[in-house]
């Protein structure tokens, strides 16, 4: 659009900022840009992209994702899950956010539950921690600190929840993956050995039971690995690079 309506005389340059971390939708990679930003080594060798036009620099996270992780202490682990990643409007997803959280809070955690601007799930979450305590919360900016200050992400493999969750150095357990690009946000949390994929409430449950069992000895593999991954500077180093141009 940018090129029918600049021409191909335009004197701008224009830099597309790639968010998945795989597999690449191909409306990104087939726009007539200069530079390509990708947030991975296996996202910059996709597709034949001209190598002179790939530039590697991680996902443009918000920059107080930058800030130290928090130091917790493992025997009181706090997993966050975003209901508002898993849960759609319709009643079939609404009934299992209800039942994981019915399941997790039943272990001995902190349970932050995040449902975004889908206020109607508030009182089926609300009634299924069952005199619980757990932490409800909607629409906020305050993600990227919750992330450092939690020990799992459970959520859907949306690239911007895949990027952020490796910058704030937060395993992360997915419970859905939309088929396309976000099986290559999933894998990459996989082949990294940073988190898991489940397929069901029970999985998840099972999952954050054998991540901390043992002396976390799997959260702890998880976070080591997923902190090789962080580039939490990488929003400064995209504005370098475009100042540079």
């Amino acid at each position: 659009m940018l090129q029918e309506i600049l021409g191909a005389d335009r004197v701008c340059k224009c830099v597309v900022v790639v968010t998945d971390s795989i597999t690449i939708n191909a409306s990104w990679y087939r726009s007539p840009a200069d530079y390509f930003v990708v947030a991975t080594s296996k996202a910059r060798a996709c597709y034949g992209v001209a190598e002179l036009r790939r530039k590697k620099s991680g996902y443009s996270v918000f920059p107080s994702v930058r800030s130290l992780r928090i130091s917790l202490k493992i025997d009181h682990y706090l997993p966050l899950i975003r209901a508002g990643g898993f849960c759609t409007q319709s009643l079939a997803a609404k009934r299992g956010a209800a039942e994981l959280v019915r399941m997790l809070a039943k272990l001995d955690l902190d349970l932050t539950v995040t449902i975004g601007r889908n206020e109607e799930l508030r009182p089926d979450i609300d009634a299924a921690a069952d005199g619980h305590p757990i932490k409800i919360i909607g629409w906020t900016n305050e993600l990227p600190r919750m992330m450092h200050e939690n020990h799992l992400l459970i959520g859907k493999a949306g690239g911007a929840t895949v990027q952020e969750t490796i910058a704030a150095k937060c395993p992360m357990i997915i419970n859905h993956v939309v088929a396309g690009q976000e099986e290559g946000n999933a894998r990459l949390i996989v082949e990294t050995n940073s988190g898991v994929i489940v397929q069901s409430p029970r999985e998840v449950v099972a999952q954050v039971q054998r991540a901390f069992d043992d002396g976390a000895k799997q959260w702890r593999e998880w976070a080591g690995n997923i902190s090789k991954l962080s580039r939490p500077r990488a929003a400064l180093d995209i504005a370098e690079f475009l100042m540079s141009l």
